[in-house]
């Protein structure tokens, strides 16, 4: 793609007249809300943009983000891409390496977002300011923008996905990346662990290491083959395909025993969300799939 070197064409591209656009990002706080998700004790915080501000951001990253170049390594929010293509680079490896980003979209800070687009890809000064401004919330990538995860994918290909990709190969050790969370695997990958450190570093992020204190928390994890090996979510022990981890389908069973105690209301939201996460765990282990939905048919004329 030719960089964008002024706003009145940046603004032609989008749709959207300048003025207007620049209305906007002088007025951010009015074209977000906050949205708070909780998982048990944990809450994070979603920067949901209102419907004009959407639109706007979801042009912006087909006209201007989409067309940026991205490396082969690169699965999350990638068409055609998925957690299941990220998992199958690592099928049935001597040892899975698997590293995340700690606080990663409020790490990534509106000036390196800008020099990203203004140094790297050659766009105009002003051009990459205005999109800066558009893109980023309280001078970070906020979550919940329909911009953020492709941002998040150009923001770490040159410094990270090149790299350690290349190095990778020379080590015959496979690499990819879903979004912040980047994987390993082979003989040895432990060694690009410490690179990997060092090339988030030149965007000023970092990765979350092992503490001590509270080991469970880490999201560095070494995983021999000998124990279960984890990417995205799903297994990667079994060379025929990644599956689902039995912890997961555990849980689902146990949803399903849980229903008689809810309320209708409850019941039949939980249902369906019971019912999405089999759909799910049929794609990859089709066996289990089936007696998920053999068993929650049970339980439901059961109570019939």
């Amino acid at each position: 793609m030719t960089p964008i070197l002024s706003v009145n064409d940046f603004a032609r591209r989008v749709g959207v007249p300048l003025a207007r656009l620049q209305e906007i990002a002088d007025d951010l706080v009015s074209h977000y809300r906050l949205k708070v998700l909780k998982t048990g004790a944990k809450e994070r915080k979603l920067y949901v943009p209102e419907p004009e501000l959407k639109r706007v951001l979801r042009r912006i990253k087909k006209v201007v983000i989409d067309p940026l170049p991205l490396t082969d390594a690169a699965h999350g929010g990638v068409r055609g891409k998925s957690p299941r293509t990220n998992a199958e680079q690592h099928l049935a490896k001597r040892c899975v390496v698997t590293v995340d980003v700690k606080q990663f979209f409020p790490q990534v800070r509106h000036s390196v977002v800008y020099r990203m687009f203004r140094k790297e890809f050659g766009f105009g000064r002003d051009v990459a300011k205005l999109l800066t401004r558009l893109t980023t919330y309280r001078a970070e990538l906020p979550q919940g923008s329909p911009t953020s995860t492709a941002i998040a994918n150009l923001m770490l290909t040159m410094p990270l996905d090149e790299p350690i990709a290349t190095d990778a190969r020379r080590r015959n050790v496979s690499y990819s990346r879903f979004v912040d969370d980047a994987a390993m695997s082979g003989d040895n990958p432990r060694p690009l662990i410490n690179q990997v450190a060092r090339q988030l570093s030149t965007r000023g992020l970092r990765i979350h290491r092992q503490n001590i204190k509270e080991p469970k928390k880490s999201k560095l994890r070494i995983m021999p083959r000998c124990g279960p090996q984890k990417v995205t979510g799903l297994n990667v022990n079994s060379p025929s395909g990644p599956t689902v981890p039995r912890a997961v389908r555990d849980k689902i069973r146990a949803a399903i025993n849980g229903l008689p105690t809810l309320v209708e209301a409850d019941a039949q939201k939980a249902i369906g969300s019971i019912k999405g996460r089999i759909q799910h765990v049929a794609q990859f282990n089709p066996g289990s799939g089936a007696r998920l939905t053999r068993y929650l048919k049970s339980k439901l004329d059961g109570s019939a």
